[in-house]
């Protein structure tokens, strides 16, 4: 006899398990979670209990604030997010009534209210970690930049902004784990977590590839201001890890197109480390949009933001290495437990 696993999932609220009479009217739940984005959540549940009376559903159980931490599987449940619930949307009917519960992970605290501030002598490790404690967030870094930066100003802009124009000078990216935020280097092309062979293991993929215009050697300036001279860096060469598993990057499969080098002004760096890692930043953020598509599969509760799959079956061209930049994980009772991806793909 076949089994079918439609999925499971739980929900905590401050870290407490729901009432019974909720959890059992809850009959949709969604977790989207993305590089560089808050994650988000959703569930809906309906307000009149199974026997057509309102005692034993009280929506007054959720408040702005609460904390809320949603699991799903298919075999074996696995934390996606803990978050803060920011929206409560009822719908009161004589026909049915419902509501959606709506929150964002951690993350969303940096983007409350814009800041002015400057940070002296210090590495964008302490930079972002000053940022992320000033939120009340605990904050992990496990890269290593070893430049030291003489002056950083925050101008009037949240702290979110601020952060993610760090991570564009660097390649860097932020998620959460848990509560905790993760400001580390740009994992793309790294080790494959798992292998997804279609047909077997997903049911669409959809890939959309375009050369990049933009980059292919990328020149950026400064100005030294102890010497009076302008300063040059340069970054045109790949790495197999942009690659991505193929033999060349989307650069080199525009060789027949003409040159797409660009120039990238920074007249306030002065470090000249700083601005190889400006360049090959730039360098490596106009070939992110190479190849880019989306995957949906059955429920994996492994597969979120940051990890890297291989993908085979499809051709030699666009089997290897991808990049999951955002996944949805969704389950109701008419489904199950579905999983939606978003992917890209530098080198072919």
């Amino acid at each position: 006899m076949l089994s079918v696993n439609t999925g499971a999932f739980k929900i905590l609220k401050n870290r407490s398990a729901l009432p019974n009479s909720i959890l059992a009217n809850i009959h949709d739940v969604q977790v989207t979670n993305e590089i560089n984005v808050p994650g988000m959540f959703s569930f809906s549940l309906n307000i009149v209990s199974s026997n057509g009376t309102w005692e034993d559903v009280d929506l007054d159980v959720f408040k702005p604030g609460d904390e809320i931490t949603i699991f799903m599987g298919l075999n074996t449940l696995h934390q996606l997010i803990s978050g803060d619930i920011t929206a409560v949307e009822p719908n009161f009917s004589t026909r049915s009534s419902n509501a959606v519960i709506r929150g964002f992970d951690r993350m969303y605290r940096l983007k409350f209210g814009k800041q002015t501030k400057t940070y002296e002598d210090l590495n964008d490790n302490a930079i972002v970690t000053q940022v992320a404690r000033s939120c009340s967030l605990t904050v992990q870094t496990p890269g290593n930049p070893a430049l030291v930066n003489q002056y950083v100003l925050q101008r009037n802009i949240s702290n979110y902004k601020f952060v993610l124009n760090r991570c564009k000078q660097l390649n860097y990216e932020i998620l959460m784990n848990d509560t905790t935020l993760i400001f580390r280097p740009s994992a793309e092309g790294g080790s494959a977590l798992k292998t997804l062979q279609f047909p077997r293991d997903m049911d669409d993929v959809n890939l959309n590839m375009k050369l990049p215009t933009q980059g292919d050697e990328v020149t950026a300036t400064g100005y030294d201001i102890e010497t009076n001279k302008v300063l040059t860096a340069v970054a045109a060469s790949s790495t197999p890890q942009e690659t991505m598993g193929g033999s060349e990057t989307g650069y080199q499969a525009a060789n027949d197109f003409p040159s797409s080098q660009i120039l990238v002004e920074c007249p306030n760096i002065s470090d000249p480390q700083a601005l190889q890692a400006v360049a090959k930043a730039q360098y490596q953020a106009n070939l992110q949009s190479f190849i880019e598509g989306s995957v949906n599969l059955v429920g994996d509760n492994q597969l979120v933001a940051g990890v890297n799959i291989k993908l085979t079956g499809l051709s030699t061209r666009y089997n290897g290495i991808y990049y999951i930049t955002s996944s949805t994980h969704s389950y109701d009772d008419s489904t199950g437990y579905k999983t939606t991806l978003k992917i890209r793909r530098t080198g072919i």
